[in-house]
């Protein structure tokens, strides 16, 4: 985590994590903060949301089979 003194900012720092992770945690309330804090509480939110793919590589090593032929050294 994010080191930092301030305690609203580390708060700010976990709520947006919290969000992309996918918790439904709703923005704050309209006045108390600015809109451009609303906005990225809200684009956090629809990250979240979003289903992530695996990554390609993760995808052809796992359609591999288990085990995989062991190389012997040749003898000489």
């Amino acid at each position: 985590m994010a080191t930092t003194k301030k305690q609203p900012q580390a708060l700010a720092i976990k709520l947006s994590r919290e969000r992309r992770a996918g918790k439904e945690i709703p923005p704050p309330p309209k006045g108390k903060y600015s809109e451009k804090t609303r906005q990225k509480a809200l684009r956090d939110l629809t990250v979240g949301r979003q289903r992530k793919k695996a990554a390609a590589k993760r995808k052809r090593g796992s359609a591999q089979p288990k085990e995989m032929p062991k190389r012997v050294a040749k003898k000489r």
